[in-house]
């Protein structure tokens, strides 16, 4: 049988080629079809929230378009209105204000909510051009080169501003950065070039207490906060223009006029599981860290005329007891045998513990245990030599003992911790390991000879590693341009007229399996820049 060539494929004719090539493009952009002209109410709502026609069927139920409210008992006038206040929606909601625009901030619960420790920037005073572009050719790779470069590069561009810009606005409401943090200010070597990182860093307090700080000052700036008012839906025109927001306040319905723009800042989806299981179907079965993250405002703005980027969407899952040991020690899961060639970054690891998860049913079976013994930190100084990044300083959580069954035993005895692994499979484990390190060859996994040390010195160190309670958000989300102006569905070089969106609501910054930690805090640091950016364009128009 010959090949089928390139003009053999036009000659098939449009519809087979559609067929070989392009099948699931094509419908997704078909004319839209009204349930009278064929179709049942359910399907011509599942692809009318897609834009999509009735030929296709695959148009998940979560984004079914529901019938629009048009009755209110209330009607508020805004220039800006922004739905979330977490830090991303914060960030834009003083910015517009700060900009001149009226604005008010909607909120699901009863308070502002947030989390994480740490808001990254870039340097571009002491960073080149060169060293910032080597990052985010970094940061594209580390992405399996599936983000929006052009998103990338107005992070880049605007985060020291706004991180700046943030951490006074934390200080006003009496919030300081934590002093003497080590990993505040950091400098990776990308090519050759170094850039300057900078993170704005609140261990211990978290930017949950920020965002609750921030809201005073919020308000005196202008801003006007609506506490357990979820928006269900935007209002539009007649050309497809945002022109608000639809609220509900009780049992009524309030619209919410935005006379220049609404940024959606909802936050991710890990709580609605049908979602999950569309977009980010290898972490079923891990709980989600935080509640109340639905995908709202996913569902609002695909129902306005944008579209989600493509699965698979980035989690981030890591080590949820600040236990972090970025460092090649020996590493042994929840049956305490060892499973892989230590060295990948706490952020990468949840992809060994998946299987585990998945098999047993248990969230506790994705915890794994570095185990170490008296010279772990003389070590780790020494590995710096070689690369870097390899880190434990954020290792707060240890168990000793001067057998390993006596360290095993001192964790599971632990009040707050009690992880229990079978003892004997430890010292197993470690016993093959030491014979591998005197070889000076790991025949087991193939690990570099540098880093196998022999666990031999008391006090033996257990550190537990849990990943299976520490689901802290999915980054996916609308497909955004560089002003976070949401895109058309189909039609990528338009934006939806007066609707933007920003933190993990929006797309495509990432892109990969997992969240990359190589540069700590970019999560929230993008969130926070992107509200920056997205407040003071909706307030110039």
């Amino acid at each position: 049988m010959r090949n089928i060539s390139r003009r053999d494929l036009f000659k098939i004719g449009g519809t087979a080629a559609v067929g070989v090539a392009g099948a699931g493009m094509l419908a997704s952009c078909a004319p839209r079809q009204s349930a009278g002209q064929g179709a049942t109410t359910a399907e011509a709502s599942s692809a009318e929230a897609a834009g999509t026609g009735t030929e296709t069927t695959s148009m998940p139920a979560f984004l079914a378009k529901p019938e629009a409210v048009v009755e209110f008992a209330e009607t508020k006038d805004y220039d800006v209105v922004v739905v979330g206040a977490g830090v991303s929606g914060m960030a834009a909601a003083v910015s517009a204000a700060q900009a001149g625009a009226k604005v008010a901030c909607v909120q699901k619960e009863s308070e502002p909510s947030s989390q994480g420790n740490m808001a990254a920037s870039v340097d571009l005073e002491q960073t080149g051009e060169a060293g910032k572009q080597a990052l985010l050719s970094f940061l594209t790779e580390l992405n399996q080169h599936r983000s929006d470069r052009a998103l990338l590069e107005a992070w880049a561009d605007n985060s020291f501003e706004a991180i700046d810009w943030f951490r006074d606005l934390a200080s006003q409401g009496g919030i300081e950065v934590n002093d003497d943090e080590p990993q505040a200010e950091r400098v990776l070597n990308v090519n050759g070039y170094d850039v300057y990182l900078h993170a704005n860093t609140y261990f211990g307090i978290g930017h949950g207490e920020v965002v609750k700080a921030i809201a005073p000052v919020a308000a005196q700036a202008g801003v006007e906060f609506f506490y357990s008012t979820p928006a269900v839906q935007l209002a539009t025109d007649d050309s497809g223009k945002v022109t608000g927001v639809v609220c509900e306040s009780g049992k009524d319905h309030v619209l919410f006029n935005a006379a220049k723009g609404v940024i959606l800042a909802t936050g991710d989806y890990q709580s609605d599981e049908d979602m999950v299981a569309h977009y980010c179907p290898d972490i079923v079965g891990f709980p989600p860290l935080q509640a109340n993250r639905t995908g709202d405002g996913h569902k609002m703005g695909v129902w306005a005329g944008g579209e989600i980027e493509p699965v698979t969407h980035t989690k981030m899952l890591h080590d949820a007891r600040v236990c972090r040991v970025d460092a090649p020690f020996l590493l042994v899961n929840y049956l305490g045998e060892r499973f892989m060639c230590e060295g990948p970054m706490q952020g990468y690891l949840n992809n060994y513990a998946r299987e585990y998860v998945h098999r047993t049913g248990d969230p506790l079976s994705a915890t794994m245990f570095s185990v170490m013994d008296a010279k772990w930190r003389d070590e780790i100084e020494e590995w710096k030599a070689i690369d870097p990044e390899i880190d434990a300083s954020n290792c707060k959580v240890y168990f000793e003992g001067n057998t390993i069954a006596e360290a095993v035993e001192a964790m599971a005895n632990d009040p707050d911790w009690a992880y229990n692994v079978d003892a004997v499979a430890v010292q197993a484990s470690v016993d093959r390991y030491n014979e591998l390190c005197a070889k000076g060859a790991d025949d087991d996994f193939g690990k570099n000879p540098a880093f196998l040390r022999a666990i031999e010195q008391p006090p033996f160190v257990v550190v537990p590693r849990d990943f299976g309670y520490s689901l802290s958000a999915i980054i996916g989300g609308l497909l955004v341009n560089a002003d976070n102006q949401v895109l058309k569905a189909c039609n990528h070089a338009e934006a939806v007229e007066g609707l933007y969106a920003v933190g993990n609501v929006s797309g495509c910054f990432y892109g990969g399996v997992d969240y990359p930690m190589d540069v700590l805090g970019l999560s929230i640091g993008r969130a926070i820049t992107g509200g920056y950016v997205a407040g003071k364009h909706v307030a110039g128009l």
